[in-house]
């Protein structure tokens, strides 16, 4: 049966989940019982499967070790085909930046660690091998800390989705292309004029500074473009000085108080970005939650990567600290050959 850590990082994840679901902690630590619960499941049916089969334990240790990593080696080839081809897809449909191509980076290099280990099983060449072997724990670190990010933003998404109304809604700016509000920012936009119209008609603020090629803020164009769509001119407010997520946030809850709004607040942007801006929420001290519109599939790969960079890099520290403790075999590794040099 699974053992007793497997159990209580589940029930650590669901109180630390009750609690505050803002954080990716409760994802982790469900993660971690999930893994093991897995992990139980699959040595079990593969000993089961052995015993059925009559095989010895040699034998059983082999095929068992053969599965293992089969199944890995097989689910990375199509993970890195999927992001290759997903890449390409974006270079032709959108603006060649770095952000836009991550998905492409991502799929080279999971395919390239595969091609090394299969290189050095083929070849006898140790060197593929050893690397990888050194460099193992903190790929794995990145690898189930983007596997967290992806499935509790999911979860996350349906329980902001259960959320009580807030007292205002605040649309994230995202850019504007020619002074006019894209597809992508117009979807939020979209969204936020709906929750807007709810019963409780919360105060609908439209978050967006002005950028250097921009002609005006973005919270100027996308309180036109709420108009458009039917949001009404009372109980709509403008923050036209942020030029980041954090700054939407901050500025816009400065403004809901100058204006006497006391309450939680509900931010809007687009579904790959939404569990980001919830952390920056309860960073910042502010209650309430964060939601998304939906975004084209073939967009979602990069902005997804883009996304759990960014969450990395705000919690930098927390993940220096550990990926420094994870690297720590391959310095010595380094040490000592150069001590032998």
């Amino acid at each position: 049966m699974p053992g007793f850590f497997t159990l209580l990082f589940a029930v650590l994840g669901l109180v630390l989940a009750y609690r505050d679901p803002r954080r990716l902690l409760p994802g982790v630590l469900l993660g971690l019982a999930a893994t093991s619960l897995v992990a139980w499941v699959v040595r079990s049916v593969l000993e089961l499967g052995a015993a059925l089969a009559g095989f010895d334990d040699t034998t059983r240790n082999i095929v068992g070790g053969v599965l293992m990593l089969a199944v890995p080696v097989l689910a990375g080839l199509g993970l890195g085909v999927a992001l290759v081809l997903n890449g390409v897809t974006m270079l032709r449909r959108e603006r060649r930046t770095l952000g836009n191509t991550l998905s492409l980076i991502a799929g080279v290099g999971v395919l390239g660690v595969i091609g090394a280990g299969l290189v050095s099983v083929l070849t006898g060449w140790l060197l593929p091998a050893v690397v990888l072997l050194l460099f193992a724990a903190p790929i794995g670190y990145v690898g189930f800390a983007f596997a967290v990010f992806l499935a509790w933003s999911l979860v996350y998404a349906r329980v902001a989705r259960l959320a009580p109304p807030p007292a205002a809604v605040v649309v994230l700016g995202s850019g504007l292309i020619g002074g006019r509000v894209p597809p992508l920012l117009a979807q939020r936009v979209a969204l936020g004029v709906e929750v807007q119209g709810g019963e409780r008609r919360p105060v609908l603020v439209l978050s967006g500074g002005q950028g250097p090629d921009e002609p005006r803020s973005e919270g100027e164009a996308m309180a036109e473009h709420a108009r458009g769509l039917g949001a009404p001119d009372e109980g709509v407010l403008v923050e036209g000085a942020s030029r980041t997520t954090e700054q939407n946030l901050r500025y816009s809850r400065t403004l809901l108080a100058d204006a006497g709004v006391e309450g939680p607040l509900l931010a809007v942007t687009n579904d790959y970005h939404a569990f980001r801006a919830a952390t920056l929420l309860r960073r910042l001290g502010i209650a309430g939650h964060a939601i998304g519109a939906r975004t084209a599939r073939y967009y979602l790969p990069s902005a997804l990567l883009r996304e759990f960079i960014a969450l990395l890099r705000d919690h930098r520290m927390l993940n220096a600290v550990a990926l420094g403790l994870l690297m720590l075999p391959t310095l010595a590794f380094v040490v000592l050959s150069l001590l032998r040099l």
